[in-house]
This record gives structure tokens, sequence and C-alpha cells, in this order.
């Protein structure tokens, strides 16, 4: 079996808790369109998700007892506590994928949409540490197209490794009902962080286990952009763009906008580079000023 994890950030970490609900409901439809029937959709969430989910016996949703990771509340920042937080949160989720018998794992941001035939293309491969994604899609929200990243896209983007569960060091006892700093504790804060909580240390997480992890070999996910509860605050990416429409409809699940929706997505793409780059330049004034 092949199992998808993911988590939704506390409520009081998101600046909309239902429109990060039902991004996620658009992740769990993608991931449970798999080629291979034989997968699991596993969520972590503080609270259910404020929305309708797929009814499908194949999603599991753990609900946990943690508190709300980092400040300033309501605002998404990449912090460590937010590392922390969604560790944890995807180490319960993936001992309920051991528990239901899961051979890999994939986390997934919980906005994000995965390719069709990963679960048939990794069990093919059962006793496979797992695979990176050097090449995947950045969908800006609302977009009708998307743009190709050729490589590094899983020193990128939180949806990028497959993950053989059994290297993963989670035993399928571990308990949901523990704290945050229970979880972490019993299981290592480093390697949570690394493994679970990141995604820039996976690959050499691995390499250091003695399990190197191979290239997947074509573009595994598309990352959901400018959705305003993005912790990178990535706007765009360079690349070669694609229509959703079509290709990338059918092998991902992205939803295809509306021409008006796309025109708004545009506007609101627009508006947000230029106000930060007229933060940056007003930075850059105020360091020079501090200087003279």
């Amino acid at each position: 079996m092949f199992a998808f994890v993911t988590s939704l950030p506390h409520p009081a970490n998101c600046s909309s808790y239902r429109d990060r609900s039902s991004m996620l409901r658009d992740t769990v439809a993608s991931m449970l369109r798999q080629s291979e029937p034989c997968v699991r959709a596993v969520v972590v969430a503080n609270e259910e998700p404020d929305c309708v989910m797929p009814s499908d016996p194949r999603l599991e949703i753990v609900v946990v007892d943690f508190e709300p990771a980092g400040s300033p509340i309501g605002k998404p920042t990449a912090t460590w506590a937010i590392y922390e937080d969604k560790g944890a949160k995807l180490a319960v989720g993936t001992a309920a994928a051991v528990r239901a018998g899961a051979c890999h794992v994939m986390y997934a941001d919980s906005d994000d949409y995965v390719h069709r035939d990963l679960a048939a293309f990794a069990s093919r491969e059962p006793d496979a540490s797992g695979w990176f994604f050097d090449s995947g899609y950045f969908h800006v929200h609302g977009s009708r197209t998307v743009t190709l990243v050729e490589h590094d896209f899983h020193q990128r983007n939180g949806t990028s490794h497959i993950l053989r569960s059994d290297l993963l060091g989670v035993p399928a006892d571990l308990d949901s009902g523990l704290t945050r700093d229970e979880v972490l504790d019993e299981l290592g804060r480093d390697r949570v962080v690394a493994i679970m909580g990141r995604h820039k240390p996976i690959v050499e997480a691995f390499e250091a286990l003695g399990a190197p992890l191979d290239r997947l070999p074509f573009p595994g996910a598309v990352a959901e952009v400018g959705t305003k509860e993005n912790f990178s605050r990535v706007l765009a990416a360079r690349g070669r763009r694609e229509p959703v429409q079509g290709r990338i409809a059918e092998e991902f699940g992205v939803p295809v906008s509306g021409r008006l929706e796309a025109l708004r997505c545009e506007i609101a793409t627009s508006r947000a580079r230029l106000a930060r780059r007229i933060a940056q330049y007003g930075r850059g004034r105020s360091r020079r000023d501090d200087e003279v």
C-alpha cells in the first residue's frame, strides 16, 4: 500500500481556516485519483476541516490537541515552531499509515496536487528507499497555466519525496493523544524536523542513513502558490508554461479556472509583486539612510 500524509496548521496559524480546508479538499481529491487504487490519504489536524471532505474509506482524518505554533497569531510564518508542528503532525500521520500497511509514504503540503501514477510507480519497487522529485510544476492559485521547474523542485517545495515507511523510525503504536513536544521527544526532535517538518534536508538525511533516494523520472507534483497561506510567500517561478486544461488537469487533478478567475489571479499577483518591490525598495532606502 502507498500512503499520502498531510497536515493542516492550527486555525490560529491560518489566514483563513475555511480557505485552507477547501484547498486541502482539492489536494485529497488529487491523492485519491491514483491509477493504483490501493492507497491511503491521512490528514492530521487540530480540528476537523471546515469543508465537506471527499467521502472515501481510504481517507483518514486524525485530530490532535496541539497548541498553536509560533507567532504572530493569524499569520502564516515559516519559523522553527512551524517546522516542529508540521513534523509532529506528519509523524502522527505516519503511524496511521504504518498501521494501515503502507510500504511507502509521501508527505504532501495540504494545498498541492500529485501525479496520478505515483502509487503505481512505487508499487513496482517495494524495496526501494524512495525517490525525490527533481522536477515538478508551480501553479499560481487561480491561474490557467502551470510553470515547469526542471531541476531542484524538491528543494523548493514539500510535496517532493516518497519514502519507505520502515526507514522513517515511526512506530505504528505512536499515540495520537501525545502533545507535540512528547511526539518530538519520543522520536527525536532533530530527526522529525529534518525529515517531516522540512523538505530540504531529506535527501541528505537518507544518504546518512545509508538509504539514498533515487530521482523520480517524471514531474511528480504541482505546487500551489499565491494562496495567502503559503509559508514561503512564493508568487511565481521562471520556466516553460503549460496550460492546466488537458494533460495537467488529467494527470494531477488541478481544477481548470474560469477566465474571469484567471484574470483576477493575474491582477492580484501583479499587485502582490508590486507591493513586494515597493517594500524592498523602502527597506533599501532605509538602510541607505542609516548609513549616511
